[in-house]
């Protein structure tokens, strides 16, 4: 058995072709043995059409045979596929051929008479070459796949939930609604589904519908013909029309107006529709994929958004936790944001102190990854962490309720030995802060109130960042 029989568990498959009964036989007696698949084909006509119906990984042909030739049979196999693997055989004296074969995309010729061993060895390359080629493309697709989650970022288990549907989702050409509260990263789930399907090098249209006046959206995603109202001097291409084979995104679909819904329910019923002002009707063909941060089945259930469309809209529903749901996610966001600015701002990487994650980790964060994201850019581009608990508008500490509610809700979505190292760092923080403060700063009272040694507590402060010049002394 050969190396390249056991690849990826494939046996290859080999089609031979000659006219002569006595070659064909000698041809399988040598390569059956080896685990090779063997087809025959009389003449090249013959397999040509069995090439149509089976996907062969070499095929060895006689060069000289009634009909097509083997050079015919060549240039159609490769205007068929491009990629084919084909090794020529030549008649004694037909080098010139047989290098004029390779020029027009053989892979290698074999001249008659040729030993058994020779066969081998030049099939073996051949099919060494036809895998590689293969698990190249595996690896190209695999690196796409992986550059289409990257932006994904975080190891808990309701992100591995969602990481599990993108991928099972992504490559089936199916309306998928995200749902989630605002910057929890819907779009960037979006752009991970498109770039899992099948659409991925067709275009990839974002409409905010809540950044579109009512008057607008109609036009925006229908386009308009020459006329069909004041101003509309020119014929315009709605983003349907423009993102025709590829994929629409409709941000804040719970936005939409209910006579924008109705056109696009027919969309998704019909896959057509008319510019507005025409008669003419477009067909489409897009992958339609929405998002909200509002309760559609309220919006049902009080008459701002259709039913139909709601169940047309939600075949699969993909749901972002919020931030606070996923705090033990927040040190690989920040060290993803922390290298994209200091990258974009030309910074030398910034290393955070532990006091500053540790508040990361107490607060609520209702803007969700998008408020987590422009506070380290704050942080890099003022290599200053204290606009964290200086600036008191946004980024407040939590009240004693939520801290019970992070303990009881936050906490659970973590590890017990991460949850606990960072309950312990808070409270030790809190501890030396107010013994520090009932001490006037003084280490040696400090160090007798809380019964440790002088050179411990001075250790344990510094450890904590709370270590001032002179308490060592």
């Amino acid at each position: 058995m050969t190396k390249i029989q056991h690849r990826k568990g494939k046996v290859p498959r080999i089609l031979i072709v000659d006219d002569e009964e006595s070659v064909l036989y000698t041809l399988e007696a040598v390569l059956k043995p080896e685990g090779y698949v063997v087809s025959k084909a009389r003449s090249a006509e013959e397999a040509l059409v069995m090439s149509q119906n089976n996907l062969f990984d070499l095929v060895i042909t006689d060069l000289t045979m009634p009909g097509d030739s083997g050079m015919v049979l060549l240039d159609k196999l490769l205007i068929e596929r491009p990629e084919a693997l084909v090794i020529i055989i030549t008649a004694y004296g037909s080098e010139a051929v047989a290098v004029e074969a390779m020029k027009r995309g053989a892979y290698d010729y074999l001249p008659k008479p040729f030993s058994n061993d020779e066969l081998r060895l030049t099939v073996r390359r051949a099919l060494e070459k036809c895998f590689l080629r293969i698990e190249n493309q595996q690896l190209k697709e695999q690196l796409h796949q992986r550059a289409g989650m990257a932006a994904l970022i975080g190891s808990s288990e309701c992100m591995q939930r969602v990481y599990d549907l993108v991928e099972r989702v992504g490559p089936n050409d199916v309306t998928v609604l995200i749902t989630g509260e605002s910057g929890t990263g819907k779009e960037l789930v979006a752009n991970a589904l498109h770039s899992l399907s099948p659409r991925k090098n067709r275009p990839f249209i974002r409409v905010n519908c809540a950044a579109l006046p009512e008057n607008l959206i109609e036009s925006e995603l229908f386009g308009y013909e020459r006329g069909a109202f004041t101003g509309a001097v020119n014929r315009r291409l709605g983003k349907f029309e423009i993102a025709d084979s590829g994929t629409i995104f409709l941000d804040e679909i719970g936005e939409m107006t209910m006579a924008t819904q109705t056109k696009l329910l027919r969309i998704l019923q019909e896959r057509e529709f008319e510019r507005i002002g025409g008669n003419q009707t477009i067909p489409v063909d897009t992958r339609v994929i929405t998002a909200t941060n509002k309760d559609l089945l309220q919006g049902i259930t009080d008459g701002s958004f259709r039913e139909d469309l709601f169940y047309r809209l939600n075949v699969i529903n993909i749901h972002l936790p919020p931030l606070r749901d996923r705090l033990g996610d927040i040190p690989a966001l920040v060290e993803s944001f922390a290298h994209k600015y200091c990258d974009k701002l030309n910074r030398k990487e910034h290393q955070f102190s532990d006091q500053f994650m540790g508040r990361l980790m107490q607060y609520s964060w209702p803007g969700n990854v998008r408020e987590l994201q422009n506070l380290i850019e704050k942080v890099i581009i003022l290599e200053d962490e204290s606009v964290f608990q200086n600036d008191s508008n946004r980024f407040h500490l939590r009240s004693k309720l939520e801290n019970e509610k992070f303990i009881e809700e936050g906490m659970l979505a973590m590890q017990y030995k991460e949850a606990k190292d960072i309950l312990i760092k808070t409270f030790e923080r809190k501890y030396f802060e107010g013994l520090l403060e009932k001490s006037a700063g003084n280490i040696s009272e400090a160090a007798r109130m809380a019964g440790m040694h002088r050179k411990n507590l001075y250790l344990k402060l510094k450890e904590l960042n709370m270590a001032r010049s002179g308490m060592e002394d």
